[in-house]
């Protein structure tokens, strides 16, 4: 129980400052040179600790892991490493005396002579032959203590105990370089994953303002169309002239408010009459349903809420082209609104082809878009966010071929 027991501890140290420490150091965002010293502090801690709690065979050989951390240490840490064990081992081992400091001392010098020579090497290997040599390097480690204690100072040990100490190095070894190799490995695809989720958020960023912005040039351009025929009246062109002015603008603002995904910033929040935001949203897509021969009905109460008239036309304009676009050979668009107990209810429907109940699950996910390639899937992911900061809820019904009706409740 005594020998199992110190090994254990032996154990724990190398857990403890050979494992736990990389994680932690990442986690702590340490600078790349102040990881380097916290390690080699660690390999030499352990050092001291296996020393001080040695494994006690019998009175023939009492042994420690030391070795397990001052070869990794050498093979991963290089030359400066390998000279702080070196000192640390001969240094603390010569507190204790005895005629064991003359064999610390002689292997002590022959691990970092070796390992200082043989570090340039091992850092080119690739990981599975790291692996593999610094098990090996373990394994010729524990035999060559075992002759030093036996040739050197003719000290006889037990062949049990020869290979009790060489089979529980090599192994230390052994797993402690696989779990370092996980956790680099763990370290290495975090970095690479925070690398792609900034490499997305950008690709959601450009998608996402050329998709808002291409529903006002859409308008702008219908109108333009409208007036370049002669029998437009002079009123009218001086209308779709200043809607068109107003979308240009609204498209700038567009630009400047979408500096990050789907976090629309709440600008201005006044009180707004509802029932001029869906006026202006029916003139502003009349064009686009006039070319799909899509008839609007309305039926709209004049309503004051508290919120944000830009943002409120953005998810309008958003929903209703949406709807147009899926009655690609005519139909049907009704907006209707209505006071319910402490809410405004927003009520938009059309005739178009409907959606399935896995297509409403996920309408709103990023680039997911019922349209195949001519949708971005970005247009409903920025309706919902701003629906949600606007403290507003969305319900859809839809049936494939049925059409969809989208009910928006706003706080009155």
């Amino acid at each position: 129980m005594d020998i199992l027991r110190d090994l254990l501890i032996n154990i724990l140290f190398l857990i403890i400052f050979l494992l736990f420490t990389p994680l932690l150091l990442e986690k702590s965002g340490v600078k790349s040179y102040m990881k380097k010293w916290i390690m080699t502090s660690s390999f030499c801690v352990v050092v001291i600790l296996c020393i001080s709690f040695p494994i006690a065979i019998n009175d023939e050989f009492i042994f420690d892991l030391r070795l397990v951390s001052v070869i990794i240490g050498g093979l991963m840490g290089g030359i400066p490493t390998s000279i702080a064990l070196l000192i640390t081992t001969i240094s603390f081992r010569s507190i204790f005396g005895g005629a064991g400091i003359y064999s610390t001392l002689i292997i002590s010098v022959v691990h970092f002579a070796f390992l200082s020579i043989f570090y340039y090497q091992f850092k080119e290997f690739s990981k599975r032959k790291k692996l593999i040599v610094a098990t090996v390097i373990g394994f010729i480690s524990s035999i060559s203590v075992v002759l030093v204690i036996i040739i050197g100072f003719q000290t006889p040990i037990q062949p049990f105990i020869i290979a009790t100490y060489i089979v529980l190095q090599t192994i230390s070894i052994f797993f402690i370089m696989c779990l370092l190799d996980v956790i680099n490995e763990s370290v290495v695809m975090r970095k690479r994953l925070i690398e792609s989720e900034k490499m997305e958020l950008v690709s959601h960023l450009a998608s996402s303002v050329s998709h808002e912005v291409r529903n006002p040039l859409t308008v702008v351009k219908g109108f333009l169309q409208m007036m370049n025929q002669n029998d437009i009246p002079f009123e009218k062109r001086k209308e779709y002239l200043a809607l068109s002015l107003s979308e240009v603008d609204r498209a700038n603002q567009i630009i400047g408010e979408y500096l990050a995904f789907a976090k629309p910033q709440l600008a201005k929040i006044e009180g707004i009459d509802i029932k001029e935001v869906l006026e202006h949203t029916i003139h502003v897509i009349t064009p686009l349903a006039n070319m799909n021969s899509v008839v609007i009905t309305k039926n709209f109460e004049t309503c004051l809420i508290k919120s944000n008239k830009q943002l409120l036309q953005q998810c309008f304009l958003n929903i209703t082209k949406n709807s147009i676009e899926a009655m690609p050979n005519g139909g049907f668009l009704s907006i209707f609104t209505k006071k319910k107990d402490d809410k405004f209810v927003i009520t938009i429907s059309d005739t178009g082809v409907g959606m399935s109940e896995e297509q409403i699950k996920r309408l709103g996910e990023p680039y997911y878009s019922t349209k195949g390639e001519k949708g971005t899937g970005l247009g409903m992911v920025t309706v919902f966010r701003i629906f949600s900061d606007l403290n507003c809820t969305v319900k859809i019904n839809s049936k494939p071929d049925n059409g969809t009706t989208f009910i928006i409740e706003m706080p009155l």
